[in-house]
């Protein structure tokens, strides 16, 4: 939470995003901290925002379930194990 409020401080597109001026204050952190844990206690509203987010994504084609990204790499998935020499062959031959 800090450093989103530092980001805040110092990022002008948060600050349009938030509404706030240049010359702004921005909030303590802890406020920020306090709806977390008191305002939004007994509330789905994180999951609403969350599950929005994705519905929006998913529409405008955004993500998909085909392909697992991690760290913006693509991960291939090493779950049988008598393939796992053959690949593991075959990338160091991509590296000699």
């Amino acid at each position: 939470m800090c450093q989103t409020v530092k980001e805040i401080e110092v990022n002008i597109a948060y600050r349009w995003f938030l509404g706030l001026e240049m010359m702004d204050k921005v909030p303590y952190f802890s406020t920020f901290g306090k709806n977390y844990t008191r305002r939004f206690r007994d509330t789905d509203l994180f999951e609403q925002i969350f599950s929005h987010i994705l519905q929006e994504c998913y529409k405008f084609e955004l993500i998909g379930p085909t392909k697992v990204f991690v760290d913006v790499t693509h991960v291939k998935a090493r779950a049988n194990k008598k393939m796992q020499k053959r690949i593991a062959h075959e990338e160091t031959l991509l590296f000699e």
